[in-house]
């Protein structure tokens, strides 16, 4: 399966609107709805993100087919917070989240010249914080419903 990554786009909320309403995709997200998102929210939210100069917001797609987004927010003086959800439930557990997220932190790290990007995982999330741990996350704070992480970029080119 060749996974790519590319800006969102405007189209992109006619298909995640309905990610959004459904309650397992977001159940370990920090963004939980109690209300329906219409599509009307969903093309507003969409426009201005993508107008958002300190954000860099993606659509993840699975051999040409749109399954996710992944992003990084809050990008300022060389650091960003990456936020990710495959939406489409059945390409869970298919490695595409591992994928996409090393295309964006690279991009991060050798085009936007970040030096450093944070997450922040719910405990529960276990598939989740096994994923950012392979990736080269490194817990840096916890409390008693989320751990902080974050990776580092080095001075050799590689990841820590």
């Amino acid at each position: 399966m060749i996974v790519t990554i590319r800006p969102l786009e405007e189209n992109d909320a006619y298909t995640s609107v309905k990610w959004r309403n459904d309650p397992e995709v977001f159940k370990y997200t920090g963004n939980t709805y109690n209300h329906v998102i219409t599509i009307d929210s969903e093309l507003e939210w969409i426009r201005k993100v993508i107008n958002n100069p300190n954000d860099y917001r993606c659509a993840i797609l699975a051999d040409g087919v749109y399954v996710g987004n992944i992003y990084l927010t809050d990008i300022n003086d060389g650091n960003a917070n990456y936020h990710i959800f495959i939406g489409d439930k059945s390409y869970w557990g298919k490695g595409i989240a591992k994928s996409a997220s090393k295309l964006i932190i690279d991009y991060g790290f050798n085009e936007l010249d970040l030096k450093c990007i944070y997450l922040r995982v719910k405990r529960p999330n276990s598939s989740a914080i096994h994923l950012y741990q392979s990736l080269g996350f490194q817990e840096i704070q916890t409390d008693e419903e989320w751990i902080k992480m974050m990776i580092e970029y080095n001075a050799n080119g590689s990841m820590n």
